[in-house]
């Protein structure tokens, strides 16, 4: 019989869920092998431990990494060790930002262990456990270094001078070193290590007995564990997916509907008590069809019920859904019609002096614009910054000059709205925020959240429409499967609306695949000589997660301005048409879209 062991990797899966584990050791295929990678260039993982290690090195000349310790069936590499005598520093770091050093925040009122703090909480305990086994009599005080995302640094190219290396055959994920001065970075940082020595302490009991547990799992001593077949968090299982085999997800459920027809795919989740009861009652009686979930309970307010009334609609009848009253709103727009579409970066690493960890860059926009009903011209404008220089306020300045004083401004989703409310609160706190300038952002975006009020809290200008929002309240199509990010949508659209291919406006998308049928148009961007950057994808953007297209725009748009080619005017060229030409099709979807719902359906 193989004896498992127990990585702090393997421990984090366990502790989500035993069968995740089991299925990971057994080396079934998962949806995290596609995206795993890009989850880590967004989170700027790579650059904060690049950065970590300079400011510790500089602290500690002594002080090493990734070491690996063992005891038993445990090992645990961790990131940062440093010894002295009898004691040692043991520093986990992570790319999550905070607001203090102060170790208070991991706790809520109640004094127990925040919700979105455990899973950081229980890495380090066991890394600790570990520690301590294999290295006894020596004292260990644990550390989590995070990311002050209110701390601006002064210092010049922090960011151009994190260089990628290679990576090497024992590691899953890129590494990096910090090539700057750094001296000056350990004066001028804006990391936080946070001793977490009481916490561990806390945790470590039920560590010692939930890493016990899960080796008696994989050893198969523990047939009182079965799968626990909820909606959480198996919905998003990693092992779940038509295409996967063998499929985990599969294996603890039985045979299931595909993705988008299971009950736990009920739009906008499970919440509620009545809603709650009657799920549980379908799962315990074994029926998972989304389509036979009772009519009476599915509604759950102004906001989600019209989503989830017509997902099942369409899986009833396989038809499109569309209310006669999305034609009719649209119709009410004012002329002209801007629809709109960002690309920016909030990564922990400043790009240049005066900024702050995470603070947003807006280096793109997309804008088509129809000035009248009767328009036959698609007029199409967009920016891209091209120098290593602070964008958000030429950003704005071009937006504006597209977008001008007038007329509705169409977005999917609320990221534009977030976007130009963060550089708005930028350009405020830079001093470049005139009454002229607020007064069009207000008309945007609405009104400045005051002291005692939280932006998101705040209204939406009157020109802004949200296309997200009226897909969910207004539209289904059956190959939406339940989603309604772009892509989703104009997948659908596109896949029957033939009076599109042929149009002026949208023919250049237009490809027939092998089996005769209109491909995905965000396929024909792809080159074979293109980029790989443009082409890794997230299967579900635009419903307010996980990753996007976006991370492969701000990993092309780095490149361009930082990456080792920068000099190679051909490769930036080529990296600058493929931004243009990706973003650009975000907003000519939009207009795809919005032609298409101007057709009544019933």
């Amino acid at each position: 019989m193989t004896q498992h062991h127990l990585t702090k990797s393997n421990f984090k899966l366990g502790c989500d869920c035993p069968f995740k584990l089991r299925y990971y050791k057994a080396k079934y295929p998962s949806t995290l092998q596609d995206n795993e990678m890009l989850e880590f260039f967004a989170e700027g993982g790579f650059m904060v431990e690049a950065i970590a290690h300079a400011v510790m090195l500089q602290r500690n000349p002594a002080a090493t990494f990734e070491e690996t310790f063992t005891h038993g069936r445990y090992s645990a590499r961790v990131d940062g060790w440093e010894t002295d005598g009898k004691h040692a520093t043991l520093t986990e770091i992570k790319a999550k930002s905070v607001e203090s050093g102060d170790p208070a925040q991991f706790f809520g009122t109640n004094g127990e262990i925040l919700g979105n703090w455990r899973e950081y909480l229980l890495d380090i305990t066991f890394q600790v456990m570990v520690a301590r086994a294999a290295n006894p009599g020596l004292q260990i005080t644990p550390k989590l270094c995070m990311v002050n995302k209110t701390k601006p640094s002064n210092l010049e190219a922090i960011y151009a001078n994190i260089d990628l290396l290679d990576d090497d055959a024992d590691r899953s994920k890129p590494r990096a070193v910090f090539t700057g001065d750094a001296k000056a970075l350990a004066a001028d940082h804006f990391l936080e290590f946070i001793d977490c020595t009481a916490v561990v302490d806390l945790l470590m009991n039920e560590v010692v007995e939930s890493a016990a547990m899960l080796l008696e799992f994989m050893d198969g001593k523990r047939p009182d564990i079965t799968p626990a077949l909820t909606a959480n968090p198996c919905k998003k299982c990693e092992f779940r997916g038509a295409h996967l085999a063998p499929n985990g997800f599969n294996e603890c459920w039985g045979e299931t509907p595909p993705s988008g027809a299971h009950v736990i795919d009920l739009p906008h989740g499970i919440r509620g008590k009545e809603l709650g009861a009657a799920v549980a009652a379908m799962l315990d009686r074994r029926d998972y069809e989304l389509a036979n979930i009772p009519d009476a309970v599915i509604e759950g307010g102004k906001s989600y019920g019209p989503p989830r009334r017509h997902h099942v609609q369409t899986l009833r009848t396989n038809k499109p859904v569309q209310e006669p009253e999305l034609v009719e709103k649209l119709q009410s727009l004012e002329y002209p019609l801007h629809f709109i579409d960002f690309e920016a970066s909030r990564i922990p690493v400043p790009y240049l002096p005066g900024m702050k960890p995470y603070e947003q860059v807006a280096f793109q926009f997309s804008c088509h614009t129809l000035t009248s009903p009767d328009a036959t011209e698609l007029q199409h404008s967009q920016w891209l910054n091209l120098r290593d220089v602070y964008p958000n306020e030429e950003f704005i300045r071009e937006l504006r000059n597209a977008i001008g004083e007038r007329g509705t401004v169409l977005v999917w989703s609320h990221y534009e709205k977030s976007t130009l409310r963060g550089v708005r609160r930028q350009l405020r706190e830079r001093g470049l925020l005139d009454a002229s300038l607020a007064a069009w952002f207000q008309g945007v975006v609405g009104p400045l959240a005051g002291p005692d009020e939280k932006e998101k809290d705040m209204p939406d200008g009157p020109r802004l429409v949200d296309m997200l929002e009226l897909s969910k309240r207004f539209f289904c199509h059956p190959k939406m499967g339940g989603s309604h990010s772009i892509k989703k949508v104009l997948d659908a659209v596109w896949s029957e609306a033939s009076e599109l291919w042929s149009h002026p406006w949208f023919r250049q998308y237009y490809r027939p695949g092998e089996d005769g049928q209109p491909i995905d148009p965000y396929q024909t961007l792809v080159r074979a000589e293109t980029t790989d950057l443009l082409a890794e994808t997230s299967e579900d953007e635009g419903d307010g997660g996980g990753v996007t297209n976006g991370v492969g725009a701000m990993r092309a748009y780095q490149d361009l301005i930082y990456g080792t080619r920068r000099g190679d005017d051909a490769h930036r060229e080529q990296l600058a048409i493929d931004l243009y030409r990706y973003c650009g099709l975000d907003t000519a979807a939009m207009v795809m879209i919005w032609k298409y719902w101007l057709t009544p359906r019933s």
